[in-house]
């Protein structure tokens, strides 16, 4: 039996969002008919009262007319919820239960899909589809991260041609230039200057306008604070630290010491001004994260660790941190960016917490809105972007979940095996792949861990430039042998050029990659034309054997073949791998493409 939503306006629309329009059956009104945005059908009250009997009614009106419509129903016999109380009882529910994260992650890039506007950005919000550049801006080193390559570049460019002449970048409505907006524009551009050099010239204009809006003091005076609001305990300026690391790092990349000379006057000022508040809990949660972050991103490390243990006494049993100091409400993005600053800091439990009560807000689109009631209290009137689903969240999910990677894969440092046996089917079936390509060419491991496979080839085939890429630089450090270049990348972020190399292979790291596709495609493209990309993995019909990760997968072999027939001419799959002394028993496979 599905819901009938009684409420037909903008709180009805919300509870189709956070319930899923499939488990609606139809809406109700005491004004409209017809059919809703969601493509649901709306019936008057008085038409379908006695259907309502026995049915899971919910009443999904604003406070002004809920004690009205609650009347109403009592008096025509008929039961009915809240739809608070049904979202708080859902919450509490399905965070009692595991969620499926690798769904999680695939809803989120629908999501960005989905609300990306061609040849521009990202959009502000699902109330807003206009694209907005400060995001769009911080969105591309996150793209980037997760192999979304071609996404990024349709960003930067749309971001290079609304630059203005003096070197800002304004507001999603092109009202007015924002620091704090150009900055991270800043970070987007910087990212993607390997890819695209034309960027640079950009970078220097924004970073030269940013620092002219410096007074004497060291202080950063925007010409408009209109988009923070009144309330100095929501935003304030404290977050233009969050703007010190670009500029900083353009500084380092275009050897620019007044560019480093003027953040360190520039951090002096915020550091002596707003110490206090840079120490507490004193903004809302996604606007407080971002000082966070920020003193991390430019070395305060120990500020940061301190200021965050100030805000765990906030964290709950559940993971939530209120939206701000004196609610319950939660703010998803703030979550999302504690998170990623605790996990940054090696805290890994206490991000894990906030990271997957997070996960578990999410809406059915794979968005999520901007705040959301907590499950202990129902009665609060939550404030930031409660019906919108905010385009910033879903970045910041994405980022977390590669520093909760990150940390995790530091922390299991010594969990990773260094060495593999000479007659193991997956070392020898390898050997002979890349023994068939030319000699002096480059062979690369991603999700290389501790070079078990590197340390062998390097003396059995010492004929070729072998490469290693892994996630953690912690784990590479057990690569001792320089002749073996080690750079720190992902399986969706290959820090190569295209058509690098002649084998590309993986062993027993896609599992961990999360986007398959997105993996397969990065190994595709840092490989010639008729290069090889190999991976050895485990296969789906053994799932059981052994305990699985939340975040791991195990392959079809028909369907992991599919994704790389996409990418490759060819693709063939040996099943019969004899592994660690036990026999061939069906755990392993290789699958091996030949690059189109």
């Amino acid at each position: 039996m599905g819901y009938i939503i009684f409420g037909a306006g903008a709180y009805g629309h919300t509870a189709v969002m956070n319930l899923g329009k499939e488990n609606i059956d139809f809406l109700v009104d005491n004004n409209k008919t017809g059919v809703s945005e969601d493509g649901i059908d709306i019936y008057l009250f008085n038409d379908v009262k006695k259907d309502l009997i026995s049915k899971r009614v919910i009443v999904c009106v604003s406070s002004k007319y809920q004690e009205e419509i609650c009347k109403q129903l009592i008096n025509n016999g008929i039961e009915f919820e809240l739809l608070n109380d049904v979202l708080s009882k859902n919450r509490a529910e399905k965070i009692k239960n595991r969620t499926d994260y690798i769904s999680v992650y695939k809803r989120a890039i629908t999501w960005i899909e989905k609300y990306s506007i061609k040849g521009q950005g990202i959009i502000v919000s699902t109330d807003s589809k206009v694209s907005y550049p400060e995001v769009t801006g911080y969105y591309i080193p996150t793209l980037l991260k997760w192999g979304y390559r071609e996404t990024a570049i349709s960003y930067a460019k749309w971001l290079l041609s609304i630059q203005k002449e003096d070197g800002s970048w304004f507001d999603a409505y092109d009202s007015e230039p924002y620091i704090f907006d150009s900055a991270q524009i800043l970070k987007g551009l910087i990212a993607i200057r390997d890819i695209l050099p034309d960027v640079d010239i950009a970078i220097i204009k924004g970073c030269d306008w940013i620092l002219s809006q410096m007074n004497e003091e060291g202080r950063l005076i925007t010409p408009s604070k209109n988009a923070w609001g009144k309330d100095r305990t929501f935003c304030d300026e404290k977050i233009h630290i969050y703007c010190l690391s670009p500029i900083k790092n353009a500084g380092l990349i275009f050897n620019r010491n007044d560019y480093i000379e003027k953040v360190d006057k520039i951090w002096g000022y915020y550091k002596q001004t707003y110490y206090d508040e840079i120490m507490n809990f004193s903004l809302l949660s996604h606007f407080y994260a971002y000082v966070m972050e920020a003193l991390v991103d430019i070395g305060e490390v120990e500020m940061a660790r301190e200021a965050m243990r100030n805000i765990s006494a906030y964290q709950k049993e559940s993971g939530a941190v209120p939206g701000l100091n004196n609610v319950d409400w939660v703010c998803s993005t703030g979550l999302f960016q504690l998170a990623l600053v605790w996990f940054r800091l090696g805290d890994i439990s206490r991000g894990n917490k906030a990271f997957e009560y997070a996960c578990k807000l999410q809406n059915e689109s794979g968005g999520w809105f901007g705040s959301y009631i907590s499950e202990e209290n129902a009665n609060e009137t939550n404030s930031y972007f409660p019906s919108a689903e905010i385009s910033w969240a879903v970045k910041y999910f994405l980022d977390s979940l590669y520093y909760k990677n990150l940390a995790e894969f530091n922390d299991e440092n010594d969990a990773f095996m260094q060495s593999i046996d000479d007659e193991d089917d997956r070392y020898k079936k390898l050997k002979d792949i890349i023994s068939k390509s030319k000699i002096n060419t480059s062979i690369l491991d991603v999700g290389c861990g501790k070079g078990r496979y590197l340390k062998k080839y390097i003396n059995d085939l010492p004929n070729y430039k072998y490469h290693a890429v892994d996630l953690s630089p912690l784990v590479m450090e057990h690569i001792k042998d320089p002749r073996i270049e080690c750079k720190q990348g992902t399986l969706t972020e290959i820090p190569y050029l295209d058509n690098k190399f002649n084998v590309t292979y993986t062993c027993e790291a896609l599992e961990h990659a999360i986007d398959i596709e997105s993996a397969i495609r990065e190994m595709a493209r840092v490989t010639i034309t008729n290069g090889k990309i190999v991976v050895i993995d485990k296969n789906k019909e053994s799932l059981g054997r052994l305990d699985i990760g939340e975040w791991e997968q195990w392959f079809d072999v028909d369907e992991l073949k599919n994704i790389m027939c996409k990418y490759c001419s060819n693709v063939y799959v040996d099943t019969n791998i004899n592994y660690e002394g036990k026999g061939s028993d069906g755990l392993f496979c290789i699958w091996v493409g030949t690059v189109k």
